[in-house]
């Protein structure tokens, strides 16, 4: 990969993890569907998750799309494919997002997710130096 592509694809990659973050720190006293639906509060934290849900997806997919699908191939135990959909699900199918879904993806597919950013991270800085 040119070098300005990899740096641009870690400055990408950093957003991500920074989302990832941001979702993490916002979501971590949701434990339960009401807990965004039953308050105002909730529901700011549950339309703010899922633009950065939304973001992620984006990135990836333009990440996707700058490195002509050879980056994530390398990467198959993240189901690239699923976030980009997630994506499109949220852009297009807003009002019918199940809450539920969106707490399984924070606490069950978020932490792989991060871990393997910051390895694609680690992996392209590597190929700098």
């Amino acid at each position: 990969m040119e070098y300005t592509l990899r740096e641009e694809v870690i400055e990408q990659l950093q957003l991500i993890l920074e989302s990832i973050n941001i979702i993490q720190e916002r979501n971590k006293e949701i434990v339960t569907v009401s807990d965004y639906t039953s308050s105002t509060w909730g529901m700011t934290v549950l339309d703010a998750t899922l633009m950065r849900i939304q973001f992620i997806g984006e990135t990836a997919s333009s990440i996707d799309k700058k490195t002509h699908k050879t980056l994530f191939e390398n990467y198959p135990h993240i189901p690239w494919k699923q976030i980009y959909s997630m994506r499109n699900y949220i852009s297009h199918q807003y009002a019918d997002i199940d809450p539920e879904m969106i707490l399984v993806t924070i606490h069950k597919h978020l932490p792989p997710l991060q871990h393997t950013v910051k390895q694609i991270i680690t992996d392209l800085k590597s190929t700098i130096a």
